[in-house]
């Protein structure tokens, strides 16, 4: 995961596919816990602000296109949780099997 302190982050899909995206508050004290997944149906854009920890965008479909810009200055804080905390995240990539 990671998070950029200087500028924030867009993701536009062009094809209206389902895709989430992982996030986390802002902190440099990142634990695995404090990670959810955001569930976004294909219809519009999402803006990541500047310090709010991310991944990449996953397409829920085997193949999908996105728009992505960024700022000019793009510092990167980066974990990588499976080496820092010896585990990997995962989550339903299914509607029908998500958590309210």
């Amino acid at each position: 995961m990671n998070y950029h302190p200087d500028g924030g982050q867009l993701f536009f899909p062009l094809d209206n596919k389902p895709f989430i995206i992982p996030a986390a508050l802002p902190g440099d004290d990142l634990k695995p816990e404090m990670v959810v997944a955001f569930w976004c149906d294909g219809s519009r854009g999402l803006y990541i602000h500047p310090n709010i920890w991310h991944e990449g965008i996953f397409p829920v479909d085997n193949s999908q296109r996105f728009l992505d810009r960024q700022g000019k200055v793009h510092a990167r804080v980066s974990c990588d949780v499976g080496k820092e905390f010896g585990i990997y995240l995962s989550c339903p990539l299914r509607a029908d099997k998500m958590q309210g």
